[in-house]
């Protein structure tokens, strides 16, 4: 064989082994926007790690993304909902991988709160003080310092007890609470659910069955 003809016969080898798959397949180990609820004109970072090069579109388009690192942060400005979309590719595109991350904008409906998790009560409860108590943050790694809640309703089969700040509020089953209107909803949350006469702290963890959820009305500032 002509050494022409070996060259061509290696090249081909070559080409064939890395399009045959020996380079590591693209891979994405986290594509993340934060906060995944913000206001137009807010701020969310973009935080991403793959094992190649990466191409980031955001739609409605932002300028500044486009071709980047395999790792690496950005922080953009949102004008509403954004819908952000990552790629890698490796051996010239021929394979890819994708993932998208959306920030959505109020007005917008979302619900917290409380779930057990994995058998570890988030829950107090004291037949001494009449009642069932837990709480929840919401803080930057939920939405941005700018939404602003409007009413909140109570989301459980029983009264509710919805504190925040210098605000209390007892809420009836499937009511709606007025007084947080206009609040942040950035937070510490306090939830409590009175016990009824008689009743142990078993039976009201039961009726509650490990949840305590409320569903926020969110808004912009105007």
């Amino acid at each position: 064989m002509s050494a022409a003809r070996k060259q061509s016969v290696l090249v081909c080898m070559v080409l064939a082994a890395v399009l045959g798959g020996c380079l590591p397949k693209p891979h994405i180990q986290h594509f993340t926007a934060t906060p995944p609820v913000a206001c137009p004109g807010d701020e969310v970072t973009l935080r991403w790690e793959t094992n190649g090069p990466v191409r980031i579109e955001a739609f409605p388009e932002i300028p500044a993304l486009g071709r980047k690192d395999n790792t690496g942060t950005q922080t953009v400005t949102i004008s509403g909902p954004t819908r952000f979309h990552l790629e890698t590719s490796r051996v010239f595109g021929l394979k890819k991988e994708l993932t998208e991350s959306e920030v959505l904008s109020p007005p917008k409906d979302l619900e917290y709160g409380v779930v057990d998790a994995e058998g570890r009560s988030q829950f107090t409860c004291s037949e001494q003080t009449g009642a069932l108590e837990s709480s929840f943050q919401l803080d930057g790694s939920h939405l941005s310092p700018n939404v602003r809640l409007g009413q909140v309703t109570n989301m459980n089969a029983r009264p509710l007890v919805i504190g925040k700040g210098e605000t209390s509020e007892t809420v009836r089953e499937g009511a709606k609470a007025p007084g947080f209107e206009g609040q942040p909803a950035q937070g510490l949350w306090q939830l409590r659910v009175p016990l009824d006469a008689g009743e142990s702290c078993e039976d009201a963890l039961e009726s509650v069955d490990g949840r305590l959820i409320i569903k926020f009305q969110l808004a912009c500032p105007r």
